[in-house]
């Protein structure tokens, strides 16, 4: 299940991490139905600054040209689950989306979770796939390009549309990554992160310099898609104050989440300003960062959410985010099966990825203000 033991963990956080992990053993084809319209990604192995490898599922778009193929845009993508559970196989209908829309590369990350790992192994992780995209001195920088370009000349060359003899003059030298055009996305834990990645955090509220991978001179805004986050660790879930149409719900999955969210994140830990971003002074956030924080009513996090959008206004940054509130939608729902989903809820998330679209694109082009 990992690179290290789960059997050295009490068996009530065996037996929990085991019933949630189960998910994760759902094969790669299946994407075939849960996301016909592909691009179905591939999985690579990205070196990290110590001796394990970071899982990315990589989603190439079908229709790279050479004109686009020296300066593809890339999106990096967080799951959600707590740092507990989740899987990026539950990000292809989104991942694969936006590659379409945007002739970008989507990265969803399968960084460490607990209770094997503990923070700030996903942040690392995170860190780590920017650095790859980002500085030509790491490790993970010419595999990275040498993955997606093999990737995109196996695809040109089975290519039978009008394109193709277009596509198969590609060659792996022309294929390059836009170093100035990069998103974030994440979803509840992994808005987290997203959320991180834009952050440099410095003494008094770490104990450690941490600064952002994003250079301060960045030469493009920077779309944040933050989808329900997690902006405040301090309360576990069954602490958190829960919107009044929101079903109160107990028992078995309230103690799982309770159990296992600590097992990652050390509740002293919590209100650290890595752990909570949502605390963070603003002062640390790239100026170049644009933000879309999308909200949906019924969510126990939307509270820290609500919180967070006033600082982010009183402290002068609010033409860089806009909200995106959703009246009776859940928490998760844009990532959970469309089977699963009613009418209303199908067409909200259809409308919230077309604005995410749309989104990037015009923060990509050069936007200013996107309240």
């Amino acid at each position: 299940m990992s690179r290290k033991s789960l059997t050295t963990h009490p068996f009530d956080i065996q037996w929990r991490k085991a019933l949630v992990s189960l998910p994760r053993a759902v094969p790669l084809a299946t994407l075939r139905i849960t996301s016909p319209e592909g691009p179905q990604p591939f999985i690579m192995n990205l070196p990290s600054r110590s001796s394990h490898r970071i899982p990315l599922y990589i989603f190439v778009p079908p229709d790279i040209t050479e004109e686009t193929a020296p300066k593809l845009p890339v999106i990096v993508d967080f799951h959600g689950g707590g740092f507990v559970m989740g899987s990026c196989l539950e990000q292809a209908p989104f991942c694969a989306k936006l590659a379409r829309d945007l002739t970008c590369v989507v990265l969803t990350v399968d960084y460490r979770m607990g209770p094997i790992d503990k923070h700030p192994a996903a942040l690392e992780d995170g860190e780590d796939v920017l650095s790859a995209i980002l500085d030509p001195e790491v490790a993970g920088y010419s595999p990275l390009r040498k993955s997606i370009a093999k990737r995109v000349c196996e695809t040109s060359s089975t290519t039978t549309n009008k394109d193709s003899k277009r596509r198969s003059r590609l060659k792996r030298e022309m294929i390059d990554l836009d170093r100035s055009r990069i998103a974030i996305s994440g979803f509840s834990s992994g808005g987290n992160a997203a959320l991180n990645m834009a952050l440099s955090i410095s003494s008094p509220q770490s104990r450690l310099e941490w600064p952002s991978r994003f250079p301060a001179d960045h030469p493009s805004s920077i779309p944040l898609l933050l989808f329900y986050p997690s902006l405040d660790c301090r309360q576990l879930p069954s602490e958190r104050t829960r919107p009044p149409k929101l079903p109160v719900s107990g028992g078995f999955w309230a103690e799982l989440d309770d159990k296992l969210m600590p097992t990652y994140l050390p509740r002293e830990q919590a209100g650290e300003s890595r752990a909570s971003p949502g605390l963070a002074d603003l002062r640390g956030l790239h100026p170049r960062a644009k933000m879309l924080l999308v909200l949906p009513e019924l969510d126990s996090l939307a509270e820290q959410s609500e919180v967070w959008v006033k600082k982010v206004v009183e402290g002068g940054r609010g033409d860089d985010l806009a909200v995106a509130r959703y009246e009776g939608m859940k928490h998760g729902w844009t990532q959970m099966p469309v089977s699963w989903l009613n009418e209303e809820e199908k067409r909200t998330r259809a409308e919230i990825f077309e604005r995410t679209v749309a989104f990037i694109r015009g923060v990509w082009e050069g936007g200013t203000s996107v309240a």
